[in-house]
């Protein structure tokens, strides 16, 4: 059987990202060297704002 994300022992339950309007949520480890949530949110930053940016420049 399949266990959810949000119950494994290995994931942070602190730091999850949920997109609000959609069925979506993204995981993070609890112990990892890299800064993949500030990597994380930069593309998520950046991808809304180009995709505000070019339907107000259309």
């Amino acid at each position: 059987m399949i266990e959810r994300m949000e119950n494994r022992d290995y994931v942070d339950k602190e730091h999850i990202i949920e997109l609000e309007g959609h069925n979506a949520k993204i995981f993070f480890l609890k112990q990892s060297d890299s800064n993949a949530l500030k990597q994380v949110e930069e593309l998520l930053i950046d991808a809304y704002e180009n995709r505000v940016c070019k339907r107000f420049v259309s």
